[in-house]
């Protein structure tokens, strides 16, 4: 294992072992971002499109699980291509840099939430005299509550699962091409 710093030879080609390209994982990351964006309109559309014709997207618990299914798939695409992106920048590690997208992307997302309670906190007092409007208060009698729990963390799960599954398999093969590039 070379240390960091030292001459690695590499398939007969010589470069420096270096540690982590946070400049990869970073465009990565804006890769995957802009990369969900686009395809959360085109992958639900499909999602809902075939579930319908088979169907399972029928009634409330069908689009539920339309809607999972078209989070999940997007967001295994989206770091997919994040990966790849930091995985073809780096040319190295790839696994490692692209398991680094999501994990970039979780931290920002807890960072933006802290700092949005934190903000947030200070207008909770402006809301204690509004009221909702009659049917609001009504749909929430309307949900099923038994199983709600499991299903909730089980979809919780596999949308924390899946960024990480598309990074390693998008960061490896970015890697693979990158490393074939002159």
């Amino acid at each position: 294992m070379a240390q960091r710093g030292e001459e690695a030879t590499h398939g007969g080609r010589h470069h420096r072992a270096l540690g982590t390209s946070w400049t990869s994982v970073v465009l990565g990351w804006l890769a995957a971002l802009g990369a969900s964006l686009i395809l959360s309109g085109l992958v639900a559309a499909v999602v809902g499109a075939v579930l319908g014709v088979l169907g399972l997207g029928r009634g409330a618990a069908g689009g539920g699980l339309s809607g999972l299914v078209g989070l999940l798939i997007t967001l295994l695409l989206a770091f997919y291509i994040g990966g790849y992106v930091a995985g073809r920048m780096a040319s190295r590690q790839g696994v490692k840099h692209g398991l680094l997208v999501p994990l970039l992307a979780l931290v920002v997302t807890v960072v933006l939430a802290v700092v949005g309670a934190a903000v947030g906190a200070g207008f909770v007092d402006q809301l204690s005299g509004v009221t909702l409007p009659e049917p609001a208060r009504g749909a929430a009698q309307n949900v099923p509550q038994q199983g709600l729990g499991t299903v909730l963390t089980v979809s919780g799960v596999l949308a924390l699962l899946f960024p990480f599954i598309g990074g390693a398999l998008g960061g490896a093969r970015g890697a693979r091409v990158g490393r074939a590039r002159p």
